[in-house]
């Protein structure tokens, strides 16, 4: 994701298959700190203030978008009904006490906590979640996984803490949008975007926003574990300059940093006092508007598919951290084939014969929509050199607050586009919510009747048999289509201090903090 807003919908790590997700039909909550985060090794240290860098501005108005710049603060200051274990690939309970699923996979009813209040003093009711479902389930707000909750055809109140959904369809990937929904307070809901109020239910209240300077949290001291909460204040600073952030972590200024360039942050944890953070994960595709020439043609997409050399790629742009492929999935997918994401090797005088025999002439040129952020500023000078070798001139468009706009109105504007979406989701919600994927409106503007065929089927599978088989199937079309070309997979790496203790980053590649504590 090219780090910023909702452009960003698009985060990152293992997951959690649709079959999984069926399976947990009566679960029981687990403490929310206990997803993704491992136990102290000694005591915890009470008290103090974490200050952290990123280089993405927050966002407050848009938390149901999972946008990069939210990264830090969402889950400390707002709380979703689930979270899905990275390690088990299982939905545990946060807001949620409990759930049934019915045996035909349409209904869903949820037990709420009991114990829940806003930072405000309200309690936590089931019209707070209906009011989020609705939300998402705008089109015009733009949310994360808004295709999902469209599945949802009904949604009733059985008590104040009690709520029944039917779904329009077996939903596997229910537990995907609820680990991308926050419930906001409905009453105060008008005022987050102003970012002077944002009432959660977690363990941190948001104190004060500078927009273009920084966010600072407090201790919620009436959260209902409170005495698990051991930092006093979270300050995020927003330090857009690459080279300044690595100064501030190597001074001790910040003890945590978001938003590093691959390399930087490489470099920085092999110095003594630091670590590296992996969470989540994002992959990096180049789109093509298949109605505008020459992407109109197929050869000519798989041509520049040869073209690109993608090893490059991730040594000189992610430092070695991240995977050259031809497919957007995890490795740890069910139906992954590693044949299938490497059908197109790194054979530039095979591009240049494909796109002769298509008739495209040497010096052709076209414009690429791109992000200005270091990542997509290297990804896009390999591509350009790689593809300048067979005879192509990709002119860079930079987009900036426009981006969004241009994916949610899938009118990119420019024949060609670079892409950074999220890794985290399983395909089944991918291929609905990824803007390069959806079979009904995607970016590329591709469709074909066995395409459609072939979402429903990912969508749809339920057992793993069927989901290996719908997947490796979908994959084969995807890659001689090539309507997109992912180029490679990386997942997203923080910065720590050696002080900083008990991250637990999300499914999503979010990072919750709020029980972090800082050693003496």
């Amino acid at each position: 994701m090219s780090l910023t807003k909702s452009a960003w919908r698009r985060r990152l790590a293992a997951g959690a298959t649709g079959a999984a997700m069926l399976a947990s039909a009566a679960c029981s909550a687990a403490d929310q700190g206990a997803i993704g985060s491992s136990a102290p090794s000694g005591p915890a240290s009470k008290g103090g203030t974490l200050v952290v860098g990123q280089t993405t501005e927050a966002e407050p108005g848009s938390f149901l978008k999972t946008s990069f710049g939210n990264i830090l603060w969402e889950y400390a200051v707002l709380e979703t009904l689930t979270l899905i274990d990275t390690k088990t690939g299982q939905p545990n309970g946060v807001l949620a006490k409990s759930w049934t699923l019915a045996p035909d996979g349409k209904s869903l009813d949820i037990k709420l906590r009991d114990d829940v209040t806003f930072h405000s003093g309200r309690k936590l009711t089931v019209a707070d979640v209906i009011f989020a479902i609705k939300q998402v389930q705008d089109p015009k707000v733009g949310a994360a996984n808004q295709s999902i909750a469209a599945q949802i055809s009904d949604m009733k109140a059985t008590g104040d803490y009690e709520l029944a959904l039917t779904f329009k369809q077996p939903l596997p990937n229910v537990f995907d949008l609820f680990e991308t929904m926050p419930i906001p307070n409905k009453d105060a809901y008008a005022d987050y975007a102003a970012g002077t109020k944002v009432d959660g239910t977690g363990r941190f209240e948001w104190k004060s926003w500078t927009p273009g300077g920084k966010l600072q949290l407090a201790k919620y001291a009436k959260y209902r574990d409170a005495q698990n909460t051991h930092l006093d204040n979270i300050e995020i600073n927003l330090i857009k300059d690459p080279t300044a952030m690595v100064a501030a972590i190597r001074s001790g200024r910040v003890q945590y940093g978001v938003g590093l360039a691959g390399l930087d942050a490489r470099s920085l944890s092999q110095q003594p006092g630091f670590a590296l953070v992996s969470s989540g994960g994002a992959a990096i595709p180049l789109g093509f508007d298949v109605t505008k020439p020459p992407f109109d043609n197929k050869a000519v997409r798989q041509a520049i598919h040869y073209a690109i050399d993608r090893d490059r790629i991730v040594q000189q742009v992610e430092g070695g951290q991240a995977q050259a492929t031809n497919l957007p999935w995890r490795t740890s997918t069910i139906g992954y084939d590693a044949a299938q994401t490497k059908q197109y090797t790194y054979q530039p005088d095979k591009a240049k014969q494909m796109l002769a025999a298509a008739g495209v002439k040497a010096g052709t040129s076209f414009d690429v929509t791109m992000l200005n952020t270091p990542e997509a500023t290297g990804v896009f000078q390999i591509v350009k050199n790689n593809l300048a070798a067979v005879g192509l001139n990709a002119k860079p468009v930079i987009a900036t607050a426009d981006y969004d706009a241009k994916v949610s109105s899938k009118n990119m504007g420019t024949p060609a586009f670079l892409m950074m979406n999220s890794n985290g989701l399983s395909p089944a919600s991918a291929v609905v919510s990824r803007p390069e994927l959806q079979a009904d409106e995607n970016v590329s503007h591709f469709k074909s009747p066995e395409y459609t065929r072939l979402v429903k089927a990912v969508t749809s599978a339920s057992t793993t048999p069927d989901q290996q088989k719908a997947l490796h199937d979908y994959s084969a079309y995807f890659a001689d289509e090539a309507f997109v070309l992912p180029l490679i997979t990386r997942p997203t790496l923080t910065v720590r201090s050696n002080a900083l203790n008990d991250l637990a980053p999300t499914q999503m590649g979010f990072l919750d903090i709020s029980r972090a504590w800082l050693s003496k």
